[in-house]
């Protein structure tokens, strides 16, 4: 049933797989394996797992933590745990999982770090008793989707190889799938939306999972609630409340995306969709904005910039809202009174010297910046003129002559990952499948621990 959803993640029709396969299956078989009707022979399975990159994604949001569970309860043996006593390391993560599967409450007469380990152990303890039977919080919970958690009583818990089926039923059936909502106006093919739908739903599971399993959900605000964005004045005015918000003064932002991951807004970074730039929805109550990472690092800030115009403003009366998000994402990357600076005295002459300095500073390409500045009244319209004759004579419309040297890219799943290894409320082989690389890449990239 997993395969499914791997050749969607793709962008793959079953007639799309088969010719990458060499032919070596027909579709038909294809759909059979989908639907567990007959299973692959080890050749097709190591060709499958080969051409779709099944690795590179992980398994499924909704079967990793009642698995990390089971092995808790099955490897820790309560005996062990006892002896080693309850502030150790591999103690603190049996709690943290006994903390996500019961109802997340600390005991209230809890006084001390070492006493709700405690009480988080003795359930654990109590748990391993009950052959199969290991309660899990739901995906549909950890979004505030209003399932309620099952009482701590085993009678109440379905056995685990049962929950574990009905979960992957539920991911396979589009459960996940349908909390994805992309922002009216997009425009994209129905392969690539049910790709990018897949792998979206897909690391957006893994994210919450992990932040559900540290207790540590970004809350997602938005500074532009309430503003008025009728006008292009007021279109600026709210990009520039959103910095005040956030506390950027009128400097450049160094990571774009690492900044919407802190403020709540989950990013996922898009690769191998071709002519995808990007694009913003929710996923449940969630908002994110998927990028392509396949573009220079200005275009990647501007498309999340731009995006972020969606995200926090309401242009549904506007004639045109991608201008206007446009205009947003000019402003939120590039205050006015900064460039008002650089172009000091209004409408002098400007070289190729002094839009490549703005660039290498916020991150913004050299046609954004020319025209922000005449959309501000700082260049003629004979300059922008000059300007884009220039670029066309140079054959710089595409590649610039000036580079942005800053990097893009969320941080912040990574960051969490990272201290759940450390903190060893993850071993390093659950960790790297939530990542999706080899336990021996995430190694290296951790480094040593201290």
């Amino acid at each position: 049933m997993r395969l499914r959803a791997a050749r969607k993640m793709a962008g793959m029709s079953m007639e799309d797989l088969a010719k990458k396969l060499g032919g070596i299956v027909t579709k038909q078989a294809i759909g059979k394996y989908e639907q567990g009707k007959m299973m692959p022979t080890a050749d097709v399975l190591e060709k499958l797992v080969t051409v779709l990159n099944i690795a590179t994604w992980g398994a499924s949001p909704l079967r990793s933590i009642e698995t990390e569970a089971a092995d808790v309860l099955r490897s820790e043996a309560p005996g062990l745990l006892e002896m080693e006593g309850p502030m150790s390391p591999r103690f603190r993560r049996a709690g943290f999982l006994a903390r996500l599967l019961r109802k997340g409450e600390e005991p209230a007469s809890a006084k001390s770090a070492e006493e709700p380990a405690k009480a988080h152990y003795l359930f654990l303890k109590q748990m391993s008793d009950v052959q199969e039977s290991v309660p899990v919080r739901s995906l549909s919970a950890d979004l505030n989707m209003g399932e309620a958690l099952p009482a701590a009583g085993a009678e109440d818990f379905p056995a685990l190889a049962t929950r574990r089926a009905q979960y992957l039923q539920d991911w396979e059936s589009n459960a996940s799938l349908d909390m994805i909502k992309f922002r009216e106006g997009g425009r994209l093919s129905a392969k690539m939306e049910s790709a990018l739908r897949y792998r979206i739903a897909d690391h957006l599971g893994r994210y919450l999972e992990l932040e559900s399993v540290l207790g540590s959900m970004a809350a997602f605000e938005n500074p532009a609630a309430g503003l008025p964005v009728l006008t292009r004045e007021e279109v600026e005015a709210a990009a520039v409340e959103v910095r005040k918000r956030w506390e950027l003064g009128t400097g450049p932002i160094v990571n774009l995306l690492a900044l919407l991951e802190d403020k709540g807004i989950k990013v996922y970074e898009a690769r191998g969709i071709e002519e995808f730039d990007g694009l913003c929805g929710r996923f449940g109550t969630f908002p994110f904005i998927a990028v392509s990472m396949e573009r220079p690092a200005d275009r990647i800030r501007f498309t999340a910039a731009h995006e972020l115009g969606h995200v926090l403003c309401d242009f549904s009366a506007q004639e045109d809202p991608e201008s206007e998000c446009h205009t947003f994402g000019a402003a939120f990357l590039l205050p006015r009174a900064a460039l008002e600076k650089a172009f000091r005295p209004s409408r002098r002459k400007v070289t190729m010297g002094d839009l490549g300095e703005i660039k290498e500073t916020y991150g913004v390409s050299l046609q954004a910046i020319m025209y922000r500045a005449h959309g501000l009244g700082l260049v003629s319209d004979r300059q922008l003129r000059s300007f884009r004759e220039t670029l066309k004579e140079k054959g710089w419309i595409v590649e610039e002559p000036v580079a942005y040297a800053g990097k893009e890219r969320a941080t912040r799943f990574r960051r969490l990952l990272h201290y759940a290894v450390a903190a060893d409320i993850l071993d390093i082989d659950r960790a790297a499948e939530m990542a999706g690389v080899t336990a021996e890449e995430l190694k290296r990239e951790i480094g040593d621990i201290f």
